[in-house]
């Protein structure tokens, strides 16, 4: 049986990467088994665009081009600490208080960037996603995740491949197999773990540069860790809070107006720069809730992309408690992974990348890729 986590291994290489314990754990969360089979591909970086120019985006039965405007992100003149502390602020107001036999359910829309090699050559574009995912509030039964494909659009500079257009519509779902693997504190995504997280500024931010995140640097790692702590998961309010205080005192971090998630919203952008590309979460500029997230390309040398590019895209659409999840059969192939072996020093090796554990959609494969 081919391993999702595997095969979505590449989804997001400007992300930071996990020590293995914590991929490890991660893994064991979100293990992927299958209801029916899936085509995947290899995927690229996190995308979605926003440019000064247009790009072609294949629309339709007829493949043809329609361009898209894309607009430069603009620097807005509230700081980064007055957004985040505001966006706290909110946070007090929202508690769902699940029992531990409960699910957590969040509904949101993706759009990432896939790249496929085959006979036929290269290709890459974005694909997008409906998913809902329900996730064991206490972390100790399997979950599931549901996913409609959504109709495609093209990656700066490359059109959208025929084979991209497969199976439009379609939904399919897939069990989140639970593994009794321990994980360190700062790993566990699960309600209440995440209640036992501090709701302290000092002590979330310790958690945020655990030295086990590894990463390109300590800030980028911890910047990454908020993204990654929010998405598809419930934090509580006060350790959510305390996040986003936390998060607010990670140097580079600045505020764009009129940013834009996957469904359409618009509201400002709390984000970093990264190897060329500016990574946003998003929240509603009047109310403050979060929205989702974006990167968009700033540096076009070092994102090999032209400025402005939306190379990725989120966005939260509903965040609620249910007591039952859909049903869907165990796959018998389905195995907790082993540990991962450390990385050796000597020889350069490092581990694999935060992309490793999340299982961003469902993007179709072209023919002759296995």
């Amino acid at each position: 049986m081919n391993d999702e986590i595997e095969l979505v291994a590449e989804i997001r290489p400007d992300v930071d990467p996990y020590a293995p314990e914590a991929r490890t754990a991660a893994r064991a969360r979100l293990r992927v088994t299958r209801r029916k089979p899936y085509r995947l591909v290899l995927a690229g970086a996190l995308a979605v665009g926003v440019a000064a120019t247009a790009v072609a985006v294949m629309d339709g039965p007829a493949r043809e081009a329609v361009p898209v405007a894309l607009a430069t992100p603009e620097m807005a003149k509230m700081s980064a600490e007055e957004l985040l502390g505001r966006a706290a602020g909110q946070a007090a107001g929202d508690d769902l208080r699940p029992r531990a036999d409960q699910y957590i359910e969040v509904s949101s829309q993706v759009m990432y960037s896939a790249t496929a090699v085959s006979s036929g050559g290269t290709s890459r574009y974005l694909y997008r996603n409906n998913r809902t995912i329900w996730q064991s509030a206490d972390g100790s039964r399997a979950g599931v995740l549901q996913s409609e494909r959504l109709e495609p659009k093209a990656y700066p500079g490359w059109p959208v491949p025929d084979y991209a257009w497969d199976n439009i519509g379609e939904v399919s779902l897939m069990k989140l197999t639970h593994c009794d693997t321990v994980a360190p504190l700062w790993a566990r995504y699960d309600y209440f773990s995440l209640s036992t997280w501090p709701d302290d500024v000092a002590g979330m931010r310790a958690l945020l540069y655990d030295e086990g995140r590894n990463g390109s640097g300590p800030d980028q790692a911890a910047w990454t860790a908020v993204g990654d702590i929010l998405r598809e998961n419930y934090v509580p309010p006060a350790q959510r809070a305390a996040l986003f205080k936390a998060a607010a005192t990670i140097p580079g971090v600045t505020v764009t107006e009129n940013a834009q998630d996957a469904a359409g919203r618009h509201g400002l952008g709390a984000g970093r720069e990264f190897r060329g590309i500016r990574q946003e979460i998003i929240f509603d500029a009047t109310t403050y809730e979060l929205l989702g997230e974006r990167q968009v390309v700033v540096d076009a040398d070092q994102a090999q992309a032209p400025v402005g590019s939306l190379l990725g895209s989120t966005a939260q659409l509903e965040v609620k408690i249910t007591d039952t999840v859909p049903a869907v059969a165990d796959d018998p192939g389905a195995v907790c992974p082993e540990p991962a072996p450390s990385p050796d020093p000597a020889n350069g090796s490092s581990p694999s990348p935060a992309a490793e554990i999340s299982p961003y959609g469902t993007p179709p494969k072209p023919s002759g890729t296995s």
